[in-house]
């Protein structure tokens, strides 16, 4: 089954199990707590208290009704599941769209429809469950489906070449916050330095360890999505310049040993099967709880990474190999979702980001200029004389960084450098697996 089919017959039954589970999951919740007839207090992760509005609240809220209730669970998850989709439409085939990146046009759909009335403003109670669920179910499935055995001696030097740039983003942030503490605090108060630390994890690993970092620490929606956008209002400044540096460099001798990319092929099967979808949802479930039963919570996350990790590289490669391609497609599908959930605030949102913008941008603007000149200076004095430190590798090896697995293949294929490829994808996988708990590190620094 070739790539693009197996898309679409997972489009299917991953709509239909987020369907039911939410539906149900949610219905039950509403049942059971409207027997209480008393306040209504969510999980503490979406922070969110319902409370039986008073008159005015009344009268306020009807003049904010929009075409699809917030108790209709149904039509909430279908515009939220529809905002996922057309970002990955837009992100394959527009020009904005591709700037922007699937997971960020999802957020943005999902943002005009509840600021225009068509989704409920400022989120439901369906939109944050389906929140908590993806991000909680994206974390392990995509740790299953990387292939971290034997990455130090299959990533070659290219693993050098990120260890620099991973450092170079970690001491950015170091310089970053004390100079931007004070802005940061007055705008997002407490969720300042957990959003610092989640751009810190997201700038080393991807947009999985910022979701993963922010709920471990319990930030708000709002101040997550604004440090979302304001990042990739960065993003779509780094990667334009990261291709113009690339353009026209040849490709560098082979940094894997003969045949590991045909070992790599053989051993991976790529058709994805409802058994193996069944699977990999039963694995990640089974990591999720026994971490949850170890760490409670808010330790969830982190626990379940080290636990995947560890699952992974210890499995025998004959039951992993086969369900990475699956692990990999769901998790990425749950990873939209949830940047279509985090623009369910709507106009609430343009507030937050309107407050953060500044602050976070010089934050930013510190992040990516000391990491890029890090990288620049050693490329300068000893890229000649050390192939871990040439223009190729580190370029690739600073997308790995800022971008994740995705954004680096992309690269390495762009300017055909068929010897980084591999490498590439096996050091973005790396940098998932090490970056929430850099995150957290940092953020019991300056607590």
């Amino acid at each position: 089954m070739n790539r693009s089919s197996s898309k679409i017959h997972l489009r299917l039954p991953l709509i239909y199990f987020l369907l039911n589970a939410c539906c149900l999951s949610v219905n039950g919740f509403v049942t059971v707590q409207s027997q209480r007839l008393s306040t209504i207090t969510l999980d503490r992760c979406t922070s969110t208290t319902l409370v039986s509005p008073s008159p005015t609240k009344r009268l306020q809220s009807s003049q904010l009704e929009s075409i699809i209730d917030a108790s209709d669970t149904w039509g909430n998850v279908a515009g939220l599941t529809g905002a996922a989709v057309a970002g990955q439409t837009l992100g394959a085939r527009t020009k904005i769209g591709k700037l922007l990146g699937p997971p960020v046009s999802a957020m943005a759909i999902s943002f005009v429809l509840a600021s225009i009335g068509v989704l409920s403003p400022g989120g439901t109670a369906a939109s944050k469950f389906l929140q908590l669920l993806c991000l909680q179910l994206a974390t392990p499935l995509i740790l299953l489906g990387a292939d971290l055995r034997g990455c130090v001696s299959r990533c070659g030097p290219l693993l050098v070449s990120f260890f620099y740039a991973s450092a170079a983003t970690v001491l950015a942030c170091l310089v970053g916050w004390p100079l931007c503490r004070s802005m940061l605090c007055k705008a997002l108060g407490r969720d300042g330095l957990i959003i610092a630390a989640a751009l810190l994890a997201k700038n080393v690993g991807g947009g999985l360890n910022y979701v993963a970092v922010t709920q471990a620490l319990g930030a708000s929606p709002h101040a997550v999505a604004a440090g979302l956008c304001v990042d990739n209002i960065f993003a779509l400044v780094y990667f334009p310049i990261t291709n113009a540096l690339s353009s026209g460099l040849p490709d560098l001798e082979s940094d894997l040993p003969e045949n590991t990319v045909k070992k790599t092929e053989e051993t991976n099967d790529e058709s994805i099967t409802l058994q193996k979808t069944t699977i990999v949802l039963f694995l990640s479930s089974v990591l999720l709880s026994l971490s949850e039963r170890v760490g409670g919570k808010s330790a969830a996350l982190p626990l379940c990474s080290v636990a995947t990790v560890l699952f992974t590289s210890l499995a025998p490669n004959s039951w992993m190999g086969p369900l990475r391609e699956t692990s990999e497609m769901l998790g990425t599908s749950f990873l939209y979702l949830f940047f279509a959930t985090a623009g369910a605030p709507g106009i609430r949102l343009a507030e937050t980001v309107k407050a953060s913008v500044i602050p976070l941008g010089i934050f930013l603007t510190l992040l990516y200029t000391i990491h890029g000149l890090i990288l620049a200076g050693l490329n300068q004095f000893w890229g000649r004389s050390n192939g871990q430190l040439c223009r190729q590798r580190l370029l690739v090896a600073s997308s790995a960084a800022i971008g994740g697995p995705a954004t680096s293949v992309a690269l390495a294929k762009a300017n055909s450098w068929k010897s980084l490829e591999v490498p590439s994808v096996l050091v973005g996988n790396i940098g998932y697996a090490i970056a929430s708990f850099i995150g957290l590190a940092y953020y019991s620094i300056f607590r």
